[in-house]
């Protein structure tokens, strides 16, 4: 849920983004600059732990979410960014996984271009896919950055 924070020494630790049905590449471009970036800075990690989910592929059947293959190299792309930025280029990833094996490949070696700074190599056409619900998606960073005090 949104509003859950953390509790006790670790409340304000905790951000919950929820993202929208049809959420994809320009959307998750947004939450990072206005909202994971700026929580990020004002945090001030000593490491960022990464728990790599795949599910939110537009391939996946559960999520309901757009991701392309090029979502995940842009997300992994600016995490690597704010660590060496922040933490001495500390990050780690975790593979959580996801339930299409193409679509979960594909991410993974998207992620992996994207930490070797390898350039992306997904040529998918994302205009296929559904538009993104903008006004919804407004509405989920407006709540994120006013639940964490960001500007």
């Amino acid at each position: 849920k949104a509003g859950e924070v953390g509790e006790g020494s670790g409340e304000g630790a905790n951000l919950n983004i929820v993202l929208p049905g049809h959420t994809g590449d320009s959307g998750v471009a947004a939450v990072i600059d206005e909202v994971i970036a700026p929580a990020l800075q004002n945090f001030k990690p000593e490491i960022i732990l990464v728990s790599a989910g795949y599910d939110a592929h537009w391939r996946d059947p559960l999520a309901g979410l757009q991701y392309t293959n090029s979502t995940y190299h842009r997300l992994c792309k600016s995490l690597k960014q704010l660590a060496t930025e922040l933490c001495s280029g500390r990050v780690v990833f975790l593979l959580e996984g996801g339930y299409d094996l193409e679509g979960l490949s594909g991410g993974v070696v998207e992620s992996f271009r994207a930490l070797l700074d390898d350039p992306c190599g997904d040529d998918f056409d994302a205009s296929v896919l559904a538009k993104e619900p903008e006004q919804k998606l407004r509405d989920a960073i407006n709540l994120a950055k006013a639940t964490h005090s960001i500007r």
